[in-house]
């Protein structure tokens, strides 16, 4: 995503436009946070806009289902579409893989897999907007095991939002070849471009993979602290041996002009460890040339805050500089949950995503120029699926959702700083009874439509199994 730098020019012109803003609120709809997971706003037509969510849960008594909400424009719901996701036989196992906005359709990846009948069925699930129906198209069948020896299927999009792929990791014991599939497909016609078997080494199954915007497919290995980067096409493949000792810890490729590169959170070998220390470096690699360009300090990553994994949710280069917003899956202490068999209370270890931060990169040289906390927030208490950062393009212009119910702030890449809306019309001065209450946003839905001029995003009720949408209408964002 190549985006405009937002200068503090445009930030004035933004906040004086939101003086005209006002919130609105359409009627509460049933939603049980607890179960409804990768909660999703998606751009519709002029007059309409969708909420998708799935449930994905493999007990005896629930279902694995697709939900697809249709909204209006007075932010009220009109119509709920449900679809069982594929189950090749009653009791088999059910996981959902991803799902992504494909203009006129929504479309939703799972595997579906069984012990007795030995094989793995992995679906694109595609929701016709238009009709309101949906459409189950078989991707591959792959044989299996058992389900215990049954592989690892994952999904990924490229950053430019142009190619999809999935990456099957067959089961084979430690000390053999890994026989790894790659299926890469349009994301806007849903067609394989390219899709091949590959064989990897020894405990190669590891789960960090990326799509490149050009659709080839980077498979990082981290054995030993002896990363190196498997660099497939459909043409081939090439081994890259990355030249310092490191662990992969999380991975992010992005393209400056023609050139492809990988932006990786790594950890070197230490005979001690202290507290995040997983997360001490950031590289910048240049994948054409197989070479690092950088392997920074990333001091702020290692602040003591028990953060367990980096997601990367956006990343953009503007002028010199790669810009990468990242959130903290972060451990968050223990709180008392039912035991498996629901017959005590014992105490787990839970986490939050929280912490948003925004890593400017000099594109040339891969020196950090500076970490910027984004002062997210978030409630203790929050399930893991409540993100802590949404961010929409208006006009050119970084708009930010970070973790509370009602909070906008705009991105300066100038400034290298956020600065918090304050000009936004108080929610409680228009449909005080609508908005009370607490309860969470799902800062990562957040939904901008230029036709409408309005930004949109779902929030939760405590002590109900409730949800409705949040409109901020007449953002003009300019």
């Amino acid at each position: 995503m190549k985006f405009k730098i937002f200068t503090a020019l445009t930030l004035c012109l933004a906040i004086n436009a939101l003086s005209q803003s006002k919130y609105n609120h359409g009627n509460k709809f049933d939603f049980d946070k607890t179960i409804e997971k990768d909660v999703k706003m998606v751009a519709g037509d002029a007059n309409s806009f969708y909420m998708s969510s799935i449930t994905n849960e493999n007990t005896f008594e629930s279902k694995s289902q697709i939900f697809v909400r249709k909204f209006d424009n007075t932010n009220n719901l009109k119509q709920t579409f449900t679809h069982n996701i594929p189950q090749m036989e009653k009791f088999a196992y059910i996981n959902y893989l991803g799902s992504f906005d494909a203009g006129n359709n929504i479309v939703f990846i799972t595997e579906t897999y069984a012990g007795k009948l030995k094989k793995k069925n992995i679906y694109k699930i595609i929701f016709d907007k238009t009709a309101g129906t949906f459409r189950e198209d078989l991707m591959a069948t792959f044989p299996i095991e058992s389900v215990m020896k049954s592989g690892t299927s994952y999904f990924e999009k490229s950053e430019n939002g142009r190619y999809g792929a999935v990456v099957f990791y067959e089961h084979s014991p430690r000390k053999e070849p890994v026989k790894i599939n790659i299926n890469v497909f349009e994301t806007s016609s849903l067609k394989t471009v390219w899709e091949k078997q590959i064989t990897g080494e020894a405990g190669s199954s590891d789960t960090h993979f990326f799509v490149a915007n050009s659709g080839n497919v980077g498979l990082l290995r981290s054995a030993q602290q002896n990363a190196s980067l498997l660099y497939v096409t459909p043409s081939g493949q090439e081994e890259k041996f990355f030249t310092e000792k490191m662990k992969i810890v999380s991975e992010h490729a992005v393209s400056i002009g023609s050139k492809e590169y990988l932006l990786a959170f790594n950890s070197t070998p230490k005979t001690i460890k202290m507290n995040a220390a997983n997360f001490e470096n950031l590289m910048l690699y240049d994948i054409e040339e197989g070479k690092i360009v950088s392997n920074e300090v990333v001091s702020q990553y290692n602040d003591g805050s028990k953060i367990v994994e980096i997601y990367t949710p956006y990343s953009t280069v503007s002028g010199n500089n790669i810009y990468l917003f990242t959130e903290s899956r972060i451990n968050a202490g223990t709180r008392q949950a039912k035991s498996p068999m629901r017959t005590m209370m014992i105490n787990e270890t839970y986490y939050v995503t929280a912490d948003p931060r925004m890593v400017i990169i000099n594109s040339t040289t891969g020196k950090i120029d500076n970490v910027v906390a984004l002062n997210g927030k978030g409630r203790k208490n929050a399930e893991l699926d409540l993100h802590a950062l949404g961010i929409v393009n208006v006009k050119g212009n970084y708009i930010m959702k970070k973790g509370e119910n009602y909070d906008l702030s705009a991105v300066n890449l100038d400034s290298k700083s956020v600065v918090e809306l304050k000009n936004m019309p108080p929610y409680k001065e228009t449909q005080a009874a609508q908005f009370q209450g607490s309860g969470d946003a799902y800062s990562q839905a957040l939904l901008y439509r230029p036709d409408v001029k309005g930004i949109y995003y779902p929030r939760t009720y405590d002590g109900s199994k409730s949800a409705a949408i949040v409109a901020i209408e007449n953002f003009d964002g300019k």
